[in-house]
Order: structure tokens, then sequence, then C-alpha cells
């Protein structure tokens, strides 16, 4: 049985609806220009929460400590350096990978 997007491309048109790719079209590898636009967009995106994050964090400083919340400035700082990290982690695998 094969996956709803490998039925739809256009060398499975054939009568039973399950045919083989064409053995020059390699499924398991993507183009360059993907993997740029890929990786660019989670970097950037890791880049962005971090620098918004933090000016949201500065500017809200004095009202999350005045808040009875348990989680303060330094744990959502925290936070927010892990989700960057991890999103230009994402961008740099997805670019070697």
């Amino acid at each position: 049985m094969s996956s709803p997007l490998q039925r739809l491309l256009p060398w499975n048109k054939t009568e039973d609806g399950f045919g083989k790719p064409p053995k020059d079209v390699d499924l398991q590898d993507d183009c360059t220009s993907c993997r740029v636009l890929g990786s660019t967009a989670l970097v950037s995106l890791g880049g962005y929460t971090y620098f918004s994050g933090m000016r949201q964090l500065r500017l809200q400083s004095q009202a999350i400590e005045l808040s009875k919340s348990k989680y303060k400035v330094g744990s959502r700082q925290l936070g927010i350096v892990l989700l960057s990290s991890t999103l230009v982690g994402l961008g740099m695998y997805r670019m070697i990978n």
C-alpha cells in the first residue's frame, strides 16, 4: 500500500492506481533550493523568536516580577532561549541532512 502523497504523483496514474516511480526519480532526496529555503526559514524563525521574545520579556519584566506566577523572568528567558536554539538547530540540521 502506498501513501496518499505517492498516489497523487503524476507517474502513479496507472490503471490500478499503484504504479511505481521512474528509476531516475529519487524520493529520499530533495533539491538544494528546498534545503536552503527550509533551513533559512527555520533559522530566521529562531532568531525572530529570540529577539522578539527577549524584547517583550524586557518590556514586561516589572509586571512579571509583581505577578503571583511561579514562572519569573529567569525561567521565561530559559524557555525563549531553548525554543529559539531548537529552531536554529533544526535549521542547521535541515541544511546538512
